[in-house]
């Protein structure tokens, strides 16, 4: 198995692909933090209430944490899904499988080293955050903020989510072969979709669906970081990781249990 995770992480860092992803992960997530940081404490205008200021560890956990997440899973699912749509795509799945015939065990070390790689594109982000995100605190007159409550422990997490989601990125690319028709998806459901269904049904309060939406899992996803008070009564943020990493584990077994099955033809 640790041949097999090599192996994976040679053919991820093979190709420009992963470096150019990683690239727009780094240079987003910076502009989230310095964004969050300049609007901190500023009014939000059309009679909404005043972000929470610079001084607050829901502003730090914004401008830290939940900018780095913002900017990154979605590079990371990229990269999941890319990882195993580019198998069939370049018709190398069958030499792949002809090396190490069970399938389940490739499938599993994909998971493995791209879970290694969510990792890197979640520490590199957060390296990226705390440079950017401080310089813009301290020209604000703020200290970096560094100590602020559960600010470690909610950067910590926010990694470990970048992780998971390049995990459900190789679930999604196992269950959806074409690689274009897997990022649309995915993409679509994270970026309009979940959105949709979440102001749907957690901003109409004649429909009292929030406990549903909060399952989602982008909700699930930001419970993690303690955004506080928003429109969502989020999840507690260790359930929300339980949640989250649920959503990973059921499309890994998804991920596993196709590739068993399925002919790769």
């Amino acid at each position: 198995m640790t041949a097999l995770v090599r192996t994976e992480l040679r053919k991820i860092t093979s190709t420009r692909l992963w470096w150019g992803l990683l690239i727009g992960a780094v240079v987003f997530s910076g502009i989230q933090s310095l964004a969050s940081a300049i609007l901190a404490g500023l009014e939000a205008g059309a009679g909404a209430p005043a972000m929470p200021g610079l001084e607050t560890g829901e502003a730090v956990r914004t401008v830290y944490p939940m900018a780095m997440f913002t900017g990154t899973y979605l590079f990371a699912l990229v990269l999941g899904i890319t990882g195993m749509t580019g198998e069939y795509r370049h018709q190398t799945i069958t030499s792949t499988f002809l090396v190490s015939p069970r399938r389940a065990r490739v499938v599993v070390a994909k998971i493995f080293a791209h879970a290694l790689m969510g990792l890197l594109y979640g520490v590199l982000g957060l390296l990226t955050v705390l440079v950017v995100g401080g310089a813009a605190m301290s020209i604000r007159g703020y200290g970096l903020g560094l100590d602020a409550e559960r600010l470690w422990l909610t950067n910590g997490l926010a990694v470990l989510a970048v992780a998971v989601w390049t995990v459900l990125g190789v679930g999604v690319g196992t269950l959806i072969r074409s690689q274009v028709a897997a990022i649309v998806a995915a993409v679509l459901f994270t970026f309009l979709v979940e959105p949709l269904v979440t102001f749907a049904l957690a901003g109409i309060d004649a429909l009292s669906m929030d406990w549903l939406v909060k399952w989602l899992p982008s909700n699930a996803s930001s419970a993690l970081m303690a955004p506080g008070d928003v429109m969502l009564d989020y999840l507690d943020w260790w359930l929300g990781g339980l949640v989250l990493l649920g959503y990973g584990l059921v499309l890994a077994g998804l991920g596993v249990l196709v590739s068993v099955r399925r002919d790769v033809s």
